[in-house]
């Protein structure tokens, strides 16, 4: 507000004075008051909770550390059959195993590297298959008892030479009109259709050979060329007109006349050339015949891999295509894999021959059925096939070498922790007793090598029995025995039975007259 004086001056009026302060309520000052009262009280309570959490009384520690209650343990009873048996370990393994070394079949090749390669391991080979090339040269296989020892060509003879006839026959290569066992044309042409069906070259006798051929049939065609200038000659002489004999002129006394053998002598002279001629024509075919015997396709030894048996299995390729050759290439088994049981003495008691038995490898869960073959006497060597070289210089005869372990695919690998000849994974175990098994169904490739699970089956199936664990049988000191039924409430009755045969940790029983025991219930194992 503006005040006027009567000088006509303004007059500012001053700043006006604070307004006191409000008084406090004495509502609000309670209200806070409760509020603090509330926060202690909740700050109290949550520490007696968390006090009582951690401090315990005697008996409620003692419950907690105390043992569980007892409990039991139980097995339901079944119906089933029982066969009594015997488990142990057996080793799957090729009867023989071939190792192939490659060699060189001619002088030309240095350095022998794989130029090709037509199989793997697992692969199954078959007559006629190649098997792989090296530097340059095909290695195939055929069917024949007896490996390759040299090169057959022509002119060979030899139960070797009826090997391959037969082997190629079998491809649908004849060898014609060639006697068994006699390397003649027809066996020569039936190798030539056999590598064009491969694709490869066909190998020859070389170029000596060839050579001895050429000279022989020039000297054949000079001969017969003599032959026919001398027969033309004498041909001419015959055709030629007979001239009466002119009159002799009177010869002085004592002047012999020309005789009719001196008129002749030309004539026999040609007779003697042709004879001649004729002569050393014959003895330059024969020559030729000779030579064109020993001449032509061959089979080269280092070609060729004669196996007893076919198709074979391929178990192992050490080589790759551009690698040098050392020592074995390939190794392949022939005649399917065998099995060998290794039980101790007391697992052989009871075992005979025409027992059933199971062969498990349980990795894979592959099973096959078979029956006992034999069983041998004690031994300490591992079971193991032969091992067969063919080809190199290390060769080993047809024969094998009897217990060599198998090289390529391991023949007989034990289980961890199992030593070689210790049956069932008994380390340092002495000896054991062999057991041939005939398989029902070839053993598959997948086992070979493999130690797998043998269940001999000592009696045959019969009908389903009453079967509990063997834990569940109870014996008192009279020699009792019994089972303890536990029924759906827990209550608790003892059933006396009487035992049967045991197999698998289960034994059959058969309840006592007057007493109740069937499948479904439960009895007591265990605690």
């Amino acid at each position: 507000m503006t005040t006027t004086t009567p000088a006509d001056e303004t007059v500012e009026p001053g700043p006006e004075p604070p307004s006191p302060p409000p008084a406090r309520s004495g509502a609000a000052r309670r209200r806070r008051a409760l509020l603090g009262v509330a926060l202690a009280a909740g700050l109290v309570a949550v520490g007696g909770v968390g006090a009582a959490t951690l401090v315990k009384s005697p008996t409620e520690r003692a419950a907690r550390t105390a043992p569980p209650p007892n409990s039991l343990l139980t097995a339901p009873v079944v119906s089933q059959v029982l066969t009594p048996s015997t488990a142990a370990r057996a080793v799957v393994y090729p009867p023989v195993q071939y190792n192939v070394v490659p060699t060189a079949a001619s002088a030309e090749v240095t350095a022998l590297y794989v130029s090709e390669l037509g199989v793997k391991p697992g692969d199954t080979v078959s007559a006629g298959q190649l098997l792989a090339e090296v530097s340059g040269q095909p290695l195939f296989a055929l069917p024949g008892p007896v490996p390759a020892y040299r090169d057959l060509k022509p002119g060979s003879t030899g139960p070797d030479v009826a090997e391959l006839q037969d082997a190629l026959a079998g491809l649908g290569h004849g060898s014609g009109e060639d006697d068994k066992g006699s390397y003649g044309p027809g066996t020569a042409a039936a190798v030539s259709a056999f590598y064009r069906g491969l694709g490869r070259p066909v190998p020859t006798t070389g170029a000596t050979t060839q050579q001895a051929v050429d000279t022989a049939r020039k000297a054949v065609d000079s001969d017969r060329q003599t032959v026919d200038n001398l027969t033309a000659q004498k041909r001419a002489g015959a055709a030629a007109p007979q001239n009466p004999s002119p009159p002799q002129p009177t010869r002085p006394e004592g002047q012999s006349r020309p005789t009719q053998q001196s008129q002749q002598q030309p004539a026999i002279d040609l007779d003697q050339q042709l004879a001649t001629s004729r002569k050393q024509l014959a003895a330059d075919e024969a020559a030729l015949a000779r030579a064109g015997a020993v001449n032509g396709p061959m089979v080269p030894a280092a070609h060729v891999l004669f196996l007893p048996a076919l198709p074979a299995t391929v178990t192992a390729v050490n080589g790759a295509v551009g690698s040098p050759v050392s020592g074995t290439l390939l190794s392949l088994t022939s005649g399917g894999l065998t099995v060998t049981g290794q039980l101790t003495p007391g697992q052989a008691a009871g075992v005979t021959p025409g027992m059933a038995v199971e062969l498990l490898a349980e990795d894979t869960g592959t099973t096959v059925h078979g029956t006992v073959a034999e069983v041998g006497t004690p031994t300490t060597a591992p079971p193991a096939g032969r091992v067969i070289t063919l080809g190199g210089a290390g060769a080993a005869p047809a024969g094998g070498v009897p217990g060599a372990a198998l090289g390529g695919a391991p023949a007989a690998q034990p289980a961890a922790g199992q030593v070689a000849g210790a049956p069932n994974g008994q380390s340092g175990s002495p000896s054991y007793l062999p057991v041939t098994i005939t398989p029902d169904t070839p053993l598959p490739a997948i086992m070979n090598g493999r130690n797998v699970r043998l269940t001999v089956l000592k009696a045959k199936a019969g009908a389903p029995v009453t079967v509990v664990p063997v834990a569940a049988i109870s014996t008192d000191a009279a020699g009792r025995t019994s089972v303890t039924r536990v029924d759906p409430a827990g209550n608790r009755s003892t059933v006396p039975v009487t035992t049967g045969v045991t197999a698998d940790g289960l034994v059959a029983v058969t309840p006592a007259e007057g007493a109740q025991l069937r499948a479904g219930d439960q009895v007591v194992v265990g605690k």
